[in-house]
C-alpha cells in the first residue's frame, strides 16, 4: 500500500487532534505548532500516523507519535528520517524525545539520539509535553545535536 508523508497544514488540525485523542495523547499546543508536525496518509487518503515537534527557539521536542498496526519498522525509520529533515528546516540546533519504552532505545540509537543522565534536562523545562511526561515513571531522555 502506498503511503505519503508530508508536513500538517491548517487543514488537517481537526483529523490530527481526533487521531491523537483516539489514542489518548495530549492534543495541547497543536493548533499553534501544526506546521511541525507530520501525517502520513494511506492511497486513500486517511490518517494513519503523525508525529510532530514542540519548538522552543532552536530547541524541539518530539512528540505525538501515533502510527496504525499497518506500520513496518521501514516506515517508521521514513518517517523518522522526515521528522529530523523538518527540524534542521525550522533551523533547530537539539532535537529531544522522551520515552518511557526501554525496548525503543536501539531504535533511537540508530538515528543518532544519545541518552541523557538525567530525565530532568534544563533545556525542556517551559516545555509543555516534557512537564506533563515527567510524571511518568521511567521517562528516558534523549538528544539529537542536528
Amino acid at each position: 500500500m502506498l503511503k505519503v508523508i508530508r508536513q500538517a497544514t491548517q487543514e488537517d488540525i481537526w483529523e490530527v487532534t481526533a487521531f491523537l485523542k483516539k489514542a489518548g495523547l495530549s492534543t495541547e499546543g497543536i493548533h499553534n505548532s501544526v506546521d511541525c508536525f507530520l501525517v502520513v496518509e494511506d492511497s486513500e487518503k486517511q490518517l494513519i500516523g503523525t508525529l510532530g515537534i514542540e519548538v522552543q527557539e532552536e530547541v524541539g521536542l518530539l512528540r505525538s507519535l501515533v502510527v496504525t498496526s499497518s506500520f513496518d519498522s521501514e516506515e517508521l525509520f521514513a518517517l523518522f528520517q522526515e521528522i529530523l529533515k523538518l527540524a534542521k528546516e525550522k533551523e533547530l540546533s537539539r532535537l529531544y524525545l522522551i520515552s518511557n519504552r526501554r525496548a525503543s532505545l536501539q531504535f533511537f540509537d540508530l538515528l543518532g539520539f544519545q541518552q541523557e543522565k538525567d530525565p530532568f534536562v534544563e533545556d525542556l523545562k517551559n516545555f509543555v509535553h516534557a512537564q506533563k511526561l515527567s510524571t511518568v515513571d521511567n521517562c528516558i531522555t534523549m538528544r539529537l545535536d542536528l
